[in-house]
């Protein structure tokens, strides 16, 4: 199974506007393993604690990863760790994120992403 890490972004997004994110996903690439890494669990709970929408979602988000693999991080900024996790397991990221999705691009990674609501390769 291809593993797939999510992002704070994308699952913010999915939290907000229900999608059949996970049965579009496996349309696309077959079988996956949806991976959260504990920074980006780390960087959703940050924005579980502000009143309003965001806060809701984020928490919203963290439910959905609960059923991940988790797997640590190393110290590093989020997006550097999705990528560097992404490039030494051969895995492929979805975000939402314009500039991590370029990122990512230069990099050879394969990406998923949200387009007009529907899921998408990017």
């Amino acid at each position: 199974m291809k593993p797939v890490v999510f992002d704070s972004s994308f699952l913010i997004s999915v939290a907000e506007h229900p999608t059949g994110w996970h049965e579009s996903i496996t349309e696309l690439v077959g079988g996956f393993e949806p991976v959260a890494l504990d920074c980006v669990l780390e960087e959703l709970n940050s924005i579980s604690e502000e009143a309003g929408k965001r806060g809701r979602f984020a928490r919203l988000a963290i439910t959905m990863a609960e059923k991940f693999r988790r797997v640590g991080c190393g110290g590093a900024d989020v997006d550097s760790e999705i990528l560097s996790y992404a490039v030494a397991n051969s895995a492929m990221v979805a975000t939402i994120d314009g500039e991590m999705l370029r990122a990512l691009n230069r990099q050879g990674v394969g990406c998923v992403t949200l387009h007009g609501g529907r899921v998408a390769l990017a």
